[in-house]
């Protein structure tokens, strides 16, 4: 029973709602809203239709801190929702365009951990919440 409640803990959320959000030593911050440079762990340029979720993956092989995660689509009038999950256990979002402070097509926040980011793959769940035809976007 013991073990259970353990490992119920284990995996936790950063919610769209708590801007600073303190868990596993994470704070989950906005970036900068005039920042038109992505300095991510992604390069990846993909598309999505209404409803679909599309998955990306990063492996994070040496000590960092912080690490940028930028999904921008450009279009304000599509919904893109963001989930982000670390190899620790930990799900950041999910994240919708407003998060960020303005609605311009992209989520652009920062995970930060003044012990490390987690070592290991990092998984990336884009969905298209509200979408009309085709969007295609970068992170």
């Amino acid at each position: 029973m013991m073990l259970l409640l353990i490992v119920s803990f284990a995996v936790v959320s950063a919610s769209e709602n708590n801007v600073n959000v303190k868990d596993g030593g994470y704070t989950v911050l906005p970036g900068p809203a005039g920042n038109t440079e992505s300095f991510g762990i992604q390069s990846v340029f993909a598309t999505i239709t209404q409803g679909a979720t599309n998955w990306h993956t990063k492996s994070i092989s040496s000590y960092i801190t912080s690490l940028n995660v930028d999904l921008n689509w450009g279009n304000p009038s599509n919904s893109i929702r963001l989930k982000v999950y670390s190899p620790d256990g930990y799900t950041f979002g999910p994240y919708y365009d407003s998060f960020d402070g303005s609605n311009n097509g992209r989520i652009n926040f920062y995970i930060n951990n003044p012990n490390g980011i987690a070592l290991g793959t990092w998984y990336y769940e884009v969905y298209g919440d509200r979408v009309t035809g085709t969007q295609t976007y970068s992170l």
